[in-house]
């Protein structure tokens, strides 16, 4: 199950590198907190259920309404961006491959680095913040002995929250 849910958010991670449009890339973070979260589910369905409410609903929904423009727009060059993509794939999974259940631990590390690179290369860096933090969940997902406060932590989006908020207070 943990295994199909991180490849399922590893491939809305790449997805999003292909969206052009802030509607569509808001309703892909959705589906992946969803698949973040189902793992977590099972050990802590309260912490689950937090994540998927800041992470699915609550922060894609602020960032759909804060929108300034409906198109992303990337900055840099494109060819570059998918080059870098492909090697920090390539490296993280051969070098965390066999950590976690099913090398979750490569997959979620994959989603968080892909994010990262999406938040500096586009626009609305918000939703990419976003795209980590549920690629974070995944890998706490994956840790055996995972206590309640870790999952908490994995699970509120501070970072892209606090993004969103400059956002807003700073227009």
């Amino acid at each position: 199950m943990i295994a199909v849910a991180g490849a399922a958010t590893l491939l809305l991670s790449v997805w999003l590198l292909l969206t052009r449009r802030v509607d569509t890339a808001a309703r892909l973070c959705t589906l992946q907190a969803l698949c973040a979260a189902v793992p977590l589910g099972d050990r802590m369905p309260a912490a689950a259920i937090l994540a998927f409410a800041l992470n699915g609903v609550a922060l894609p929904s602020a960032v759909m309404r804060m929108r300034d423009s409906p198109m992303l727009v990337p900055r840099g060059r494109v060819l570059l961006r998918w080059a870098v993509a492909f090697v920090l794939l390539v490296v993280t999974i051969v070098v965390l491959g066999n950590v976690g259940a099913g090398g979750t631990v490569a997959t979620g590390t994959s989603v968080v680095l892909l994010g990262l690179l999406m938040a500096g290369l586009r626009g609305h860096p918000t939703l990419y913040l976003l795209s980590s933090q549920n690629g974070l969940l995944l890998v706490a997902s994956a840790s055996p002995d995972l206590s309640v406060s870790a999952a908490l932590a994995a699970a509120v989006p501070l970072i892209p929250g606090l993004v969103l908020a400059d956002a807003w207070l700073h227009p």
